[in-house]
């Protein structure tokens, strides 16, 4: 038995992102003393980073919004797109609990949620598909609610003043990326917005508005205040201690001591996945892969998954991630998702011999997998992709705005000579590219013609409602199509990146983390990105990630509070 501990508490949750913090309040909620450990100095995770999305079929709000949804539809629908690498069970757990967490956040916290009623599911066409509503995002919130504890909040650094007063919401984000007077109203509201927030800018802040991952991470962080349960930053688990086959503490590092926590219900795991460590990710996961790839916060090398592996913990899915394709801006400290673009009309994605390989709509986690499936036959890592003007002068790419607002002569030199490549003709381009030129032309040449029609014959782009979800309903007949003839012409490279890996701890339904043999080891619970998704290799809307993440650890601390 162990002599003595350093600090006694109920419930340990290890990782301040959305599992870990809802986990947090839940325990505490339930009479359990709480601690959250944090290895770096910033709390948030890559919940932080995120864009703040939950993915719950049957939640409250489609209710209160009129649209029509069941539990069964969307069990039919995980169990279809998950196609059986997840198991029955914890796909029915996540069903049923999804809507119960946000239901009881909402009422006893200080996260608040809004829909997302036009967002479809990734695959609606699918048995149980909708059209919209199953993503929900959390609403805006003044970072000056949080005092100076919002200094210590992960955020993205970035280079552009525009950046550091824009903060959209999903709701918002179709405005931003489709250009035209929308877009202008939009920014219009926004940077309005900003500049009459007299309290901020008398104080010489940044922007406070926090949208997207930052006002959920910030909002469960002032539920968390609220609740006086402490939060240490810098303070790494370095060890799991076990007592008779139960974990009931853990050896934590803090000020440069290695102290004994003692955790009587349980230690829940939820410290991210393992992204930023190369060796790692070599290991298990398919070449070429980068940790410069991905989108993740950099603490996340794995290092919680290895010390759960020591007490006898089971791994599952370590070569999947949250696949989405990235650019590599030189204006952001890392990689930059490609949600939004890949869908707008007048562009289109091809390998190193020119030619097409997927529908660029597709979901991004699809997109990916097609990437590295094309790579075998032709180099396609990176792949390009590549617009004419009228789409540069309406649409954004990456951190580039639409020409009309941005034109190229007021580009940085960073972004001009490391970012955009351009040329006044195709052949020019796929000169600069290392590209067939010829292959390059015939590729535009082919694709023009199906978007004139609106019938993207090869792969069908535009077909599916989540395909349109992010075309420009101006264009038509097909909102993703159109031709590629105006010069010059433009191509950025794309990467096979992530949001975050999604292998690891092998839990069951309750977020119980289980051995090879699939028995709990007592006292031990993982969510988020630590463990093995429920979701499988998929990922079935947006939020798909953090939806099961808090559900997992709002379902683990129940579960420790109940065993005690």
């Amino acid at each position: 038995m162990s002599e003595y501990w350093d600090e006694t508490v109920d419930f340990l949750a290890v990782g301040s992102g959305a599992a870990g913090m809802t986990g947090a309040i839940v325990a505490h909620d339930r009479g359990a003393r709480v601690l959250v450990i944090e290895k770096s100095e910033l709390y948030g995770g890559n919940t932080a980073l995120s864009g703040g999305a939950l993915w719950v079929p049957d939640n409250h709000l489609m209710f209160e919004h009129g649209i029509e949804d069941s539990s069964e539809e969307g069990l039919s629908y995980l169990e279809t797109v998950t196609d059986g690498s997840s198991s029955p069970e914890k796909l029915s757990r996540y069903i049923s609990a999804a809507p119960e967490m946000v239901r009881y956040l909402q009422d006893n916290s200080q996260v608040c949620f809004e829909i997302v009623p036009l967002y479809p599911d990734y695959y609606p066409e699918e048995v149980g598909g909708k059209s919209g509503g199953r993503s929900i995002e959390p609403t805006e919130i003044d970072a000056l609610r949080l005092g100076n504890v919002f200094e210590q909040q992960r955020t993205l650094k970035y280079r552009s003043r525009l950046m550091a007063f824009l903060s959209i919401k999903i709701n918002e984000a179709p405005l931003l990326m489709g250009g035209g007077r929308a877009m202008l109203g939009l920014m219009s509201r926004l940077l309005f917005g900003y500049l009459t927030n007299w309290r901020a800018r008398l104080r010489g802040l940044k922007n406070t508005r926090l949208t997207l991952g930052k006002a959920l991470a910030a909002r469960l962080r002032l539920s968390l205040l609220d609740r006086d349960v402490p939060l240490w930053l810098n303070a790494p688990l370095r060890e799991l201690i076990v007592e008779d086959g139960r974990v009931v503490g853990a050896l934590v590092e803090r000020e440069g001591r290695c102290l004994r926590v003692r955790a009587m219900r349980g230690v829940l795991l939820a410290a991210g996945g393992f992204e930023h460590n190369a060796a790692l990710r070599r290991q298990h996961q398919q070449l070429p892969i980068g940790n410069t790839w991905t989108v993740g916060s950099e603490s996340n090398v794995g290092d919680t998954i290895s010390i759960g592996e020591k007490v006898g913990a089971s791994l599952g899915l370590m070569d999947e991630a949250w696949w989405t394709p990235v650019f590599l801006p030189p204006t952001f400290d890392r990689a930059l998702p490609m949600i939004v673009e890949k869908g707008l009309p007048g562009s289109l994605m091809v390998n190193k011999s020119g030619e097409r390989f997927m529908n660029e709509a597709s979901p991004y986690n699809d997109v990916v997998k097609r990437m590295y499936a094309a790579n075998a036959r032709v180099p396609s890592i990176p792949a390009f992709f590549v617009f004419d003007a009228n789409y540069r002068r309406q649409y954004a790419c990456g951190p580039v705005r639409p020409g009309f607002s941005q034109p190229d002569w007021s580009l940085s030199r960073l972004l001009r000579e490391s970012f955009l490549t351009k040329a006044s003709s195709l052949a020019g381009l796929a000169g600069k590219l290392g590209v067939d030129a010829e292959q390059l032309g015939a590729t535009v040449t082919r694709f023009n013609q199906f978007a004139r029609k609106g019938v993207d014959e090869d792969f069908g782009r535009g077909e599916s409602s989540n395909d349109r979800y992010y075309g420009d309903p101006a264009v038509s007949p097909n909102p993703c199509l159109a031709p590629l003839e105006t010069p010059p012409f433009y191509a950025v490279e794309v990467y096979p990146g992530d949001l975050g890996t999604k292998g690891g701890l092998r839990t069951d339904t309750e977020g119980r983390v289980l051995t090879a043999s699939d028995e709990p080891i007592p006292g031990l619970y993982a969510a988020g990105n630590c463990s093995a998704s429920a979701m499988g290799r998929t990922s079935p809307g947006a939020g798909g990630t953090i939806g099961p993440a808090m559900t997992f650890g709002y379902l683990a601390a129940r579960h420790a509070t109940e065993s005690g």
